[in-house]
């Protein structure tokens, strides 16, 4: 939902909505975004269904080509990567205008006397550079960034909003700015309409995630219509704001958003509160930047498949071999976005980006329709939209007149619009290549074969210093529970680069599952199985659902890194749908004393149940550590560890109790004495720290001996987890 959001707040609504009210007029403006969100309703609910029967990662592009395939399907991935390119140059642009628009206020850029049209145009082509470098290089782990913009900017834009209804029930004069509410006829409406578009699309680059949701079949269509239905109320709102918030005659408003053209939302809201014109730039830069990288990303892609089927040289398909980003197709986007960037003014940008997103929308729709029609016997749909066929039908009917109206706005984007489909007709002529069908390679069994039944022990390998002795830990347990072991190791590519090409990069995970596997003791039945993922966190999760384990083993080097408490991967899967054993490898591995520093509670029955299998396996003692911190009578204690105690019945288990106010530092001397250390984590929460808890993650730092943090899947997940991450 967050990708979705993000990128269907990028420019439209900042760009878009001032020059609409500036022909439509201000009921124009209204009517046009809430017919546009019931049409982006209707073709959501295409792209749902899709995608819940289709989880790949070619959106759009995959849909059509899988119903008509032939020229049609090469045309729709042209067009595609066409709509993606020019959107990315529309906000680029949006964002050179809009830092413009902040600047223009300052002393500083008036005494530069610099044309500002010349500004916007080098601030375009820098911010484009910007991202081209991040998605060349590959940079991951933008996902929470990507969240708190996309939070920000929904934030911002719904206060605006807030802001302007309190501000017409003190003020409801300003309600009659809606007097002259169609000026120009209702003509100007659906031309608004295809003009404003551009800030409806996006919710389609949550298909892309298809190969890599947890639940697809659930999550992906429910993000599709939440993302639609959220951004369509924002839009009213925030476009209320607008006309309500201009500092100007009813009689003039059309005339003056006409006049302000680009950076007419930003003027009303200056007018309508303090520092609206800051907060207006800066959630039209944040909002537009967070966008300009989803397009490169997803353009890129596009342009990737294309090649790779077959349609292209396929040169363009090449991954680079130490980015693994495919870089020819990364340079040929850019260069289009660029273009078209330096070389149209950003009506005829926007107006191009219409079109074509209402025409690949249009084809989908038709798609929808055909592969259900065709094919749906054989598919598993988790969402069946209603009305079949009715709403695509709809849909269609509406995208071919919205597209055919954007010719009053911009005849120039029709024009470049249908050199470009020529230019691709001619190309598919040359490359006729049939589309090759593959499949997505998520997983590959290396060796093993998988039992029905039985307790599973999953253990996540990557480092080869420490991945001999995590794969000997799970073997110890799985042999006590009568189970077996599952060695995953995952084959990580950046976003950029589609999960097929993966399995180039797996040649040192091929041998070090194999090596690992020479060390172990041959009594356990074990299973090595590659994943491939766009993070090492999807491809285990991907894992866990796959062959329900039970207890996922991980390794921790004993570090955090900036802003984590584990790591960027760790904090999220301490978090899994089962039982988590982190593991934080010591000096040597001999164990004759285990120490096991308890409070009670119901991870700490797990604690005690993995402490007892090492003391057994190894003739090793246990001594039950309890740090009181109030003086409690030991009896009390007692009881309160019974539980436990009577789990290391027959490991020589020992209560040993310490009065002490510093419990970090009493368990840190007893360490010195034990050759591993075992501690359960705090009652579930939302976050890694809260969940394992302050002390066992600083004791697990700084001590030197192995230590074992153990977390018992209590069958509960927080809802903003669920639904956000």
């Amino acid at each position: 939902m967050m990708m979705g959001m993000g990128m269907m707040i990028g420019a439209g609504v900042f760009v878009a909505t001032g020059i609409s009210i500036g022909f439509a007029g201000p009921g124009g403006v209204l009517v046009a975004f809430a017919l546009n969100g019931l049409v982006a309703l209707f073709s959501a609910m295409s792209f749902a269904e899709l995608a819940s029967a289709l989880p790949t990662a070619g959106g759009a592009y995959t849909y059509i080509d899988e119903a008509f395939k032939g020229l049609i399907g090469f045309i729709s991935g042209w067009l595609n990567w066409f709509a993606l390119t020019v959107a990315g140059s529309l906000y680029a642009i949006t964002f050179a205008t809009y830092t413009v628009f902040l600047l223009e206020g300052t002393k500083w850029f008036s005494s530069l006397g610099v044309e500002s049209g010349l500004v916007i145009k080098a601030l375009a082509l820098l911010i484009i550079a910007v991202f081209v470098v991040i998605n060349y290089i590959g940079v991951s782990e933008t996902g929470n960034i990507e969240n708190l913009i996309t939070i920000g900017q929904m934030s911002t834009l719904l206060f605006i909003g807030a802001f302007a209804v309190f501000y017409t029930i003190l003020h409801p004069e300003r309600l009659s700015h809606f007097s002259n509410f169609v000026p120009n006829g209702w003509g100007k409406v659906l031309a608004a309409m295809g003009f404003t578009y551009v800030g409806f699309e996006g919710y389609e680059v949550i298909a892309h995630a298809g190969e890599e949701a947890f639940d697809p079949k659930e999550s992906i269509p429910k993000a599709i219509l939440y993302s639609v239905v959220a951004v369509t109320t924002t839009y009213l709102l925030f476009a209320f704001a607008a006309i309500v918030g201009a500092d100007v005659s009813p009689e003039n408003l059309t005339a003056w958003f006409a006049f302000h053209g680009a950076v007419g939302m930003g003027e009303a809201i200056k007018d309508l509160m303090p520092y609206g014109g800051l907060l207006i730039t800066l959630a039209a830069i944040f909002s537009s930047t967070s966008a300009l990288n989803a397009t490169i990303y997803s353009s890129t892609r596009v342009l990737f498949a294309i090649s790779r089927d077959g349609k292209l040289p396929r040169f363009i398909s090449k991954i680079h071999p130490v980015r693994r980003v495919p870089h020819i197709a990364l340079a040929l986007s850019s260069i289009i976005i660029v273009t078209v960037a330096l070389a149209l003014p950003i009506e005829d940008v926007a107006a191009s980006a219409d079109i074509v997103f209402l025409l690949i929308f249009l084809l989908v729709n038709a798609a929808v329709i055909k592969i259900r029609r065709e094919r749906g016997d054989e598919l598993d749909y988790g969402f069946l939209m209603p009305y079949f066929p009715f709403i695509p039908l709809i849909a269609i009917a509406l995208q071919g007149v919205l597209s055919i109206w954007i010719f009053d706005v911009s005849p120039t984007a029709w024009f470049v619009t249908l050199g470009w489909v020529i230019l691709g007709l001619a190309l598919s002529s040359r490359y006729k290549g049939a589309r090759e069908a593959k499949e997505a390679l998520r997983r590959e069994v290396v060796f093993g074969e998988w039992l029905p039944e039985g307790y599973k022990v999953l253990v996540a390998i990557s480092n080869p210093r420490n991945a001999p002795y995590l794969a000997r830990v799970g073997e110890t347990i799985a042999r006590a529970r009568k189970g077996e072991l599952a060695l995953v190791s995952v084959v990580t590519v950046p976003e950029q680069t589609p999960l097929e090409e993966a399995h180039r990069f797996a040649g040192p995970a091929l041998e070090l599952l194999r090596r690992v596997r020479e060390g172990l003791g041959g009594d356990v039945n074990v299973r090595g199985v590659l994943y491939y993922a766009h993070s090492v966190y999807r491809g285990i999760l991907s894992a866990i659902k796959n062959k329900k384990a039970d207890l996922l083993v991980l390794g921790w080097r004993g570090r955090s890194r900036l802003g984590y408490i584990f790591g960027s991967n760790l904090d999220r899967l301490v978090e899994a749908p089962c039982d988590v054993l982190l593991v934080k490898p010591g000096r040597g591995e001999e164990v004759k004393r285990i120490l096991f520093p308890t409070a009670g509670g119901p991870h700490s029955l797990l604690a005690a149940e993995i402490a007892r299998i090492f003391a057994l396996e190894k003739g090793a003692s246990v001594t039950v550590l309890y740090v009181d911190r109030e003086g409690i009578e030991r009896k009390r204690i007692e009881r309160r560890l019974e539980p436990v105690m009577r789990i290391l019945n027959g490991a020589r288990g020992t209560l040993k109790v310490v009065r002490s106010d510093d419990p970090k530092r009493t368990i840190l001397s007893e360490c010195r004495d034990h050759d591993l250390v075992i501690m359960g984590a705090s009652e579930s929460s939302l976050f890694a720290r809260s969940l394992f808890g302050e002390l066992p993650v600083e004791v697990a730092k700084e001590c030197e001996k192995t230590v074992f943090l153990v977390k018992k899947d209590l069958g509960r997940r927080s809802w903003l987890r669920r639904w956000f991450l």
